[in-house]
């Protein structure tokens, strides 16, 4: 009899997968919730209780940090997750992968974007910080260099730094900077930057190669380009209604949108739930 005790292991992605905050209706999300990531509708919340409690794994594959996590999504039984792009991946309290940028390539970004008169919103594990005003230049009493910033953050670390996307196109095409980063735009003129070793794929790989055969079949949810990496990683591939035309070419799978609780009807197509 086989010594594998899990049916499968299943990778969802967040924002666009598991559930939706529309980024010019902020206004509308009340005070506390603003920053975090968004909850999961009863449906889909329902469906991944309802994988858990058959055996099977259930993992966060997010660019998101940990302590951007709603709390009703936290509270739902996954048994890890995959988060700032694969730059800190955990399993239960084992942290399985910790990657942040490394501290002269961080003062190097801050040089450059000090000269260009950018603030920026640092992302750790533990906690977020702006500097200089963050992205938009008008938050009042931030820290005013990258040093300044990690001393208030309590992990002392940096993985991503979100920036406006000018300013991104610029660290980019810095000779020394653009071998070793990665940047993906987002809204409003925003972009995130790390380094271009952090992925999902690489987050993945370290998750299924501490579970060896004991992660049985593997799934991952997804609706962008970024969670392509996360397609090839897996058995099956499962993309949203909402998904992008290319992802969904990708996918062995295609579901219904994020809007219509995509992610329980995939996991009941699949017979995960």
């Amino acid at each position: 009899m086989s010594a594998c005790t899990h049916k499968a292991t299943v990778f969802f992605d967040i924002d666009g997968t598991l559930g939706w905050n529309d980024p010019t209706k902020q206004d509308a999300i009340p005070e506390w919730e603003r920053g975090f990531s968004p909850a999961p509708s009863p449906r889909v919340a329902d469906a991944i209780r309802r994988l858990v409690s058959r055996g099977n794994r259930a993992f966060l594959c997010s660019g998101r940090s940990p302590h951007d996590i709603h709390p009703d999504l936290a509270a739902l039984p996954f048994s890890g997750m995959v988060a700032l792009a694969g730059a800190y991946v955990r399993m239960g309290d084992e942290v399985l992968r910790d990657c942040p940028l490394p501290e002269d390539t961080l003062r190097r970004m801050d040089q450059l974007l000090r000269e260009g008169g950018y603030g920026i919103m640092i992302e750790s594990a533990a906690d977020k910080v702006n500097v200089r005003g963050g992205t938009m230049g008008n938050l009042a009493d931030t820290p005013q260099t990258i040093d300044e910033a990690l001393e208030a953050l309590a992990d002392h670390k940096a993985y991503k730094l979100v920036i406006r996307t000018t300013a991104a196109d610029m660290l980019m095409a810095d000779p020394q900077l653009g071998k070793v980063l990665v940047a993906s735009r987002l809204e409003c003129d925003n972009s995130e930057i790390g380094l271009a070793c952090n992925t999902k794929k690489a987050g993945i790989e370290c998750v299924l190669a501490r579970l060896g055969d004991d992660a049985g079949t593997t799934y991952g949810f997804g609706d962008s380009e970024n969670d392509l990496t996360l397609f090839g990683e897996v058995d099956v591939s499962v993309a949203m209604g909402n998904a992008s035309p290319a992802v969904k070419q990708q996918a062995d799978y295609v579901t219904d949108g994020v809007l219509e609780d995509g992610v329980a009807t995939g996991l009941e197509h699949l017979a995960l739930a």
